[in-house]
C-alpha cells in the first residue's frame, strides 16, 4: 500500500506542471480567435461573453485594426466607433455581423459612385454587380471587375487618339507602345505619358516655325521656347503664331505699297521728261517742216493756177505763226499776160534804139 501511494504521489507531481502550463495556452487560443480574423470577413469563433476581460480586450484590438483601415465617414468606420464606445456585447455583435453589414453598405455605395464616373465598360460591369445585389458580386467587381473594365475603356480612349496624332510624332509612337503594353502601362500613359509626348511634339513644332517664319513669328517662337513652359509653347501654337503672322503680313504689304508708289513716281518723272523732249523736238522740227511745206505750197500754187483766172495768190506767213502779216505775193493773176507782153515790147524797142545808136556812131567816124 505504501509503495502504491508513493507512486501515485510521484505521478501526480509529474503531471501537475503539464496540466498547469497547458491550461493558459488553451484559454489564449480561445480568446484570440476573434482578433485573428481578417477585417473583411466575419470572425470564425464567438468571443467569450461571460465576463472574460481578456476576450473583450482582444475584441477591442480587432475593432481598432478595422477602424485604422476604414475611411472616416464610411459605414464601417461609424459602426466600429460605436462598437468601441459600447459594451462588450456590442463589440461581439459588431464582429459577428455588424461589420459585414456595414461593409456591404459601403461596397454598394462605392460601386454606385464608380458607375457614375466610369467609362462605358466600367458602367456596364458596375450595373451588373448592382443588379445582382449580392455582396459577393459587389466584392468581385471592386476587386477585379472594375480594373478589367477600366483597362478596356483605357484602350478605347488611347485608340481614339490615333485619329489626331500625326504618324511619326512622339505622341503617335507612345500611343502604339501603350496599346501593345500592359494595363498598368496604359493607365500610366493616360495619366502622364500622353502629356509628356504632347509637350515634346509642341517643342519640335515651335522650333520648326521659328526656323521658317517671318521676323515677328520667329521672335514669338523663340520667346516661347526660351520660357521652357509647356503652356507658353501651347499658347504660341494656338494663338501667338497667328498674331505674329498678321504683323509680318501687314509689314510686307506696307513695303509693297511703298515700292509701288516709288515706281509710279519714277514712271511719272520719266514720262514728263520724255514728253518734254518730244515736245521740244516736235517744236523745233515744226518750224522747218512748216517752212518747207509753205515753200512747196508757194511753188506749187502758180503751176497749178497757170492760165487760170480767179485764183488768189499764195501768202506766206511768218515763222512766228501770225497770219496777219504778208511777206510776199506770188503766182499769176488776170494781169500777168499784159505785163509779160509789155515787157517784151519794151525790150524789143530798147534793142532797136541801141542798134540805131551804134550805126550812127559808125557812120560819123
Amino acid at each position: 500500500m505504501k509503495l502504491s501511494r508513493i507512486s501515485s504521489v510521484v505521478a501526480a507531481a509529474a503531471i501537475a506542471p503539464a496540466v498547469l502550463f497547458a491550461s493558459p495556452a488553451v484559454a489564449a487560443d480561445t480568446a484570440t480567435s476573434p482578433a485573428s480574423s481578417a477585417p473583411d470577413t466575419t470572425p470564425d469563433a464567438k468571443p467569450d461573453t461571460q465576463g472574460n476581460a481578456k476576450a473583450d480586450e482582444n475584441n477591442r484590438f480587432a475593432i481598432l485594426k478595422i477602424i485604422d483601415k476604414s475611411k472616416p465617414g464610411s459605414r464601417v468606420y461609424e459602426a466600429a466607433q460605436a462598437a468601441m464606445n459600447g459594451s462588450p456585447e456590442d463589440r461581439v455583435r459588431f464582429l459577428d455581423e455588424g461589420y459585414e453589414l456595414a461593409q456591404f453598405a459601403d461596397d454598394k455605395l462605392r460601386t454606385a459612385q464608380i458607375l457614375s464616373i466610369g467609362g462605358k465598360g466600367v458602367r456596364r460591369e458596375a450595373g451588373e454587380a448592382l443588379k445582382k445585389g449580392t455582396h459577393e458580386a459587389l466584392r468581385q467587381f471592386l476587386e477585379v471587375g472594375q480594373y478589367q473594365a477600366r483597362d478596356e475603356d483605357n484602350a478605347v480612349e488611347i485608340t481614339s487618339m490615333l485619329v489626331t496624332a500625326k504618324p511619326g510624332s512622339v505622341l503617335y509612337d507612345a500611343i502604339q507602345e501603350a496599346l501593345d503594353g500592359s494595363p498598368e502601362e496604359r493607365t500610366r500613359f493616360l495619366e502622364v505619358g500622353q502629356h509628356a509626348a504632347r509637350e515634346t511634339d509642341d517643342r519640335i513644332r515651335a522650333t520648326r516655325i521659328a526656323m521658317t517664319g517671318g521676323p515677328h513669328v520667329k521672335e514669338a517662337a523663340k520667346k516661347a521656347l526660351r520660357s521652357g513652359k509647356a503652356e507658353d509653347i501651347r499658347r504660341f501654337l494656338d494663338v501667338g503664331q497667328y498674331e505674329a503672322r498678321k504683323l509680318d503680313e501687314a509689314e510686307a504689304a506696307k513695303g509693297k505699297d511703298k515700292n509701288k508708289d516709288n515706281g509710279n513716281a519714277k514712271d511719272s518723272q520719266e514720262s514728263k521728261e520724255g514728253q518734254g523732249a518730244k515736245d521740244g523736238k516736235d517744236s523745233k522740227n515744226g518750224k522747218a517742216i512748216d517752212g518747207d511745206e509753205q515753200k512747196r505750197d508757194g511753188a506749187k500754187e502758180p503751176k497749178e493756177s497757170n492760165g487760170t483766172t480767179g485764183v488768189q495768190p499764195a501768202v506766206a506767213t511768218s515763222s512766228t505763226g501770225s497770219s496777219d502779216v504778208q511777206l510776199a505775193s506770188t503766182g499769176a493773176g488776170s494781169t500777168t499776160p499784159w505785163v509779160i507782153g509789155g515787157s517784151a515790147v519794151a525790150l524789143t524797142a530798147g534793142a532797136g534804139l541801141m542798134l540805131t545808136a551804134r550805126r550812127r556812131a559808125s557812120s560819123e567816124n
